[in-house]
């Protein structure tokens, strides 16, 4: 049985309960509504063996009635309490999730990082070792420069030309 099932039971319980209890009180709505003639009349009529038991009856439906409501109460509260501790319960894997995927993103973009520093390390040494290349290219045209002129110095000129050839390029 749910417990929409057993709510639904002791909710009719309750209505049945309530039923006798508005059918008591009506009774005694009535009563009361009697003169005292009435009253004195209808008392002996009902013999006393009927109206305690009448009355065991309405005490007996008032005692059903706080069990019920203490039961619903107690059922309720289990109910809550349980709906909260699930509730944090899936608050905290939520919480783990977040932080494993926050965790995971930042080891993936330190391994980006360790990744483009890496290629940077690559091209750095590939330009430095382009630049000893072109280091000693210079070397061998120097070297021939002055085998074929015989003379070691630069003039301004070229200097000049190789400068302005430097700064249109950058």
């Amino acid at each position: 049985m749910t417990y929409k099932e057993k709510i639904a039971e002791a909710q009719a319980k309750m209505d049945e309960l309530k039923a006798q209890m508005a059918a008591a009180s009506d009774k005694t709505k009535a009563a009361r509504a009697l003169k005292k003639e009435e009253i004195a009349t209808a008392i002996e009529l009902i013999s006393d063996e009927v109206a305690e038991t009448a009355e065991g009856d309405v005490n007996a439906a008032k005692e059903n009635i706080r069990l019920a409501k203490d039961r619903k109460s107690s059922k309720l509260y289990a109910l809550k309490l349980k709906a909260q501790m699930k509730s944090e319960s899936i608050k905290k894997k939520i919480a783990e999730r977040r932080a494993e995927k926050d965790q995971a993103a930042m080891e993936m973009y330190f391994l980006r990082l360790l990744s483009y520093a890496e290629c940077c390390q690559e091209q750095a040494y590939a330009a430095a070792v382009e630049a000893n290349l072109v280091l000693l290219e210079a070397a061998e045209v120097a070297a021939e420069y002055i085998e074929r002129y015989g003379n070691a110095e630069i003039s301004e000129k070229a200097v000049a030309e190789a400068s302005a050839d430097t700064d249109a390029a950058e």
